[in-house]
């Protein structure tokens, strides 16, 4: 266990406003509102964008989930519109963020990884390098972002982020005035209550201007050791063995395991709402919660995320929270993806939606629902891996011709492919994905940027690169 575990129990004993240190606000937040509406009126709520690294929306309480990962969310999401069939862009972080941000597929906004990328993933063990095969590109130098346009329109800006493809090389700080992407140095990268605590400490101070606040969680990735506080209802054992792909019970204790970690990851959202309650902020904020992606467990034989498009990887949480009495909290059942966070959160905010992106906000959207699991192939000898949903029905491309076709609304579980007894059905959803998709503006140059060998260091321990 990480010794910052210890820190973790202390803050189970000192109890929940003692942990968020949100008292002696004083005066100052009671001239806020007032500073606020002489500044830029009431058109301007403050917004948090809060992303839960690889997060299923299905092993969250309030999609449905039996077990208690999530009391502080479900909180949350009674309050808000929940949407019920919300996509990742991708299956991975870089490029499901650089959709978030700048309202763009991959193919459009370029941040991957790729062989003949301009970023260095690679560290050379022993011996001279032949061929480099981890390398990635960052958001184009060119990229306009969410962060940049609200910046413009007044908003003080600030990031607090866990997961180690949103340090400031791959580009997604761009337009952040404030942008916190320290200690993510280790296997478990940076911890919830750590990005809690910086969250509560920017926010303590007050500010003239609107705050859009981006919140990064990684938690629930592997490794899986939430303390067992946090895990003990889901599982006794903690020792994983290190391959469970033949062990029905080592795969039931992985989940444990991966539950006690969104358990924990929940907590430190509670916390975060509590202060921002206390504060003065949650009423009039627009909070957005979704995940860059899931985790597959054992599902049709695969684990992790990074390669095939399963539902448990690309089916992810999106709650809205409105600021009180402009929203009606609900379900939502239309299919929306990532990119079209970034049209809503500029919409809320009064600011002009610029043209050339491809999310659209909800009552409009109707881009095609596409996933793009661009792959390496020393990382995922399965290729790569592009995927169209319509009406429920959802179409696989492989590029190693493992094509897969399945109906979502009778076999939510894709159990039974059905390429083969509906080829031509699957064929032309084929082509209006790759003809969708060839459509795409290409993603602008490069920024010049390099990677150490800290952070290469830190993506090898998390089984980014090898």
């Amino acid at each position: 266990m990480p010794s910052s575990q210890t820190n973790r129990r202390t803050f189970l004993k000192q109890g929940l406003l003692g942990a968020c240190a949100v008292g002696g606000l004083g005066a100052a937040y009671a001239s806020y509102p007032k500073l606020k509406q002489r500044f830029f009126g009431q058109n301007q709520p403050n917004i948090i964008l809060i992303t839960l690294d690889t997060t299923r929306a299905d092993h969250l309480g309030c999609y449905g989930y039996e077990r208690p990962t999530s009391p502080n969310i479900d909180q949350l999401a009674a309050e808000s519109l929940v949407y019920e069939r919300a996509i990742a862009s991708a299956t991975w972080t870089l490029p499901s963020h650089a959709s978030l941000f700048t309202g763009k597929f991959t193919a459009s906004h370029g941040a991957c990884k790729v062989v003949d990328g301009p970023l260095d993933l690679t560290i050379p063990l022993y011996g001279p390098k032949a061929i480099n095969h981890y390398r990635a590109r960052s958001i184009a130098e060119n990229e306009t972002t969410l962060a940049m346009l609200l910046s413009d329109a007044g908003y003080q800006t600030m990031g607090v982020v866990a997961g180690p493809w949103l340090k400031h090389v791959f580009g997604l700080n761009k337009g952040f005035e404030f942008y916190d992407d320290d200690n993510i140095e280790t296997v478990n990268a940076r911890l919830g209550e750590e990005v809690t605590d910086r969250a509560l400490q920017m926010l303590r101070t007050p500010s003239a201007q609107p705050r859009f606040l981006f919140l990064n969680y990684f938690d629930p990735h592997s490794p899986y050791c939430a303390p067992p506080e946090f895990s003990h209802e889901f599982v006794t054992d903690y020792d994983l063995p290190a391959d469970v792909r033949d062990d029905p019970a080592a795969i039931q204790k992985m989940i444990g395991l991966y539950d006690g970690e969104i358990r924990y990851m929940d907590y430190h959202l509670g916390r975060l709402f509590e202060g921002l309650k206390q504060y003065g902020m949650y009423d009039d904020a627009w909070i957005f919660i979704t995940a860059d992606h899931g985790e597959l467990m054992g599902e049709n034989g695969a684990f992790g995320h990074g390669g095939e498009v399963y539902q448990g990887v690309v089916h992810v949480p999106m709650i809205v929270k409105a600021p009180r009495g402009q929203q009606a909290p609900g379900r939502d059942d239309r299919w929306i993806q990532l990119v079209d966070v970034f049209p809503q959160i500029l919409d809320v905010a009064g600011v002009a939606i610029p043209e050339g992106i491809q999310g659209q906000l909800p009552e409009e959207i109707d881009h095609p629902i596409v996933i793009e699991s661009r792959t390496l192939p020393d990382i995922n000898t399965g290729g790569d891996w592009f995927s169209i949903i319509d009406e429920g029905w959802k179409y696989v491309w492989s590029s190693e011709g493992n094509h897969k076709f399945f109906n979502l609304n009778e076999d939510p579980g894709e159990e039974n492919n059905l390429f083969t007894q509906l080829h031509d059905q699957a064929r032309l959803m084929d082509d209006s994905m790759h003809e969708y998709l060839a459509s795409l503006p290409l993603p602008g140059p490069q920024a010049p940027a390099t990677i150490d060998k800290k952070m290469q260091a830190t993506l090898k321990s998390l089984g980014y690169i090898r």
